[in-house]
């Protein structure tokens, strides 16, 4: 290093000398393996909006008599893998 002139460093020093690249290091590691693991989240929070649309679209076209909340709810449960039941009214 051409700040230290020839001297031996103490460890003080040298952990300061070294602290930022291997921060640096460690953030950048940390930041790709939280990016390469959000990778399969996304991809299945889309299929399940998919499912969620086409379900939407579904009961729109052979059931225009279910209205409001019990449509969504039909919809959310057979996207979470339930039975698609009718409401009971």
């Amino acid at each position: 290093m051409a700040d230290h002139e020839g001297r031996k460093l103490s460890v003080r020093e040298m952990i300061n000398a070294h602290l930022l690249p291997v921060l640096a290091l460690v953030a950048t590691a940390s930041s790709v393996s939280i990016a390469l693991s959000l990778g399969p989240i996304a991809g299945q929070a889309s299929r399940w909006n998919q499912c969620y649309d086409g379900g939407l679209a579904w009961l729109d076209r052979n059931s225009p008599r279910i209205k409001g909340g019990d449509r969504l709810a039909i919809a959310t449960n057979f996207c979470n893998g339930g039975s698609p039941n009718k409401p009971a009214r």
